[in-house]
């Protein structure tokens, strides 16, 4: 009576190792942005870095530090976006503007000139556009946002290159382990799987 027992005591003390071993290591963390998951769940910094320790060396600042710099990097890519594109729509409209505006002056200029032929003088029409100051503005910004979004792609870059790291790192060694006591394909024992 005593083995039986014991036999099913330690069949209940393996079946709940294999519960709680298999809780601990679910599944493998990915990252959305600046941001770390698993099994659906947003982890916390702190949670990274205690999955980290020992395998890596990151501390909490650097985790922090690259996840603000890939955050900064997105906000100065869609920033010097717009910024470019509004460049390019004023230089657009500007350029539209002057040739409608050169073309409406050589109009009235091939109208005028013979008028002038008529009464023995020489025409003295000169061309300044209006809308070359607005051209100008619109090249300017247009290459500013330009400058903008080559230093929000390096930014993104390098703290995205440290942040797939550091879920390299989360997912190393027994992170997707599992290991089981209890019955297995071959009998009763301790089965790991990686």
């Amino acid at each position: 009576m005593k083995s039986v027992v014991f036999i099913i005591v330690l069949a209940v003390a393996m079946l709940a190792g294999s519960i709680s071993a298999s809780a601990q290591y679910s599944g493998p963390v990915y990252r959305k942005g600046a941001d770390f998951y698993r099994n659906g769940e947003k982890l916390t910094s702190e949670q990274v870095v205690s999955m980290l320790s020992g395998t890596d060396g990151m501390a909490l600042d650097d985790i922090i530090k690259y996840q603000k710099g890939f955050r900064t990097g997105k906000g100065l890519l869609i920033g010097f976006g717009s910024l470019t594109g509004a460049g390019l729509v004023t230089l657009g409209v500007s350029a539209v503007g002057m040739m409608v505006e050169g073309v409406a002056f050589g109009i009235g200029a091939g109208f005028l000139s013979p008028l002038y032929a008529l009464g023995g003088e020489s025409p003295d029409i000169s061309y300044d556009s209006k809308f070359r100051g607005a051209a100008v503005a619109g090249l300017c910004a247009a290459g500013a946002g330009v400058l903008g979004i080559v230093a929000g792609t390096t930014v993104l870059c390098i703290n995205k290159k440290h942040l797939n790291r550091v879920e390299d790192a989360c997912n190393g060694g027994l992170q997707g382990a599992n290991l089981a006591f209890g019955t297995t394909e071959n009998g009763i024992g301790l089965k790991l799987e990686f």
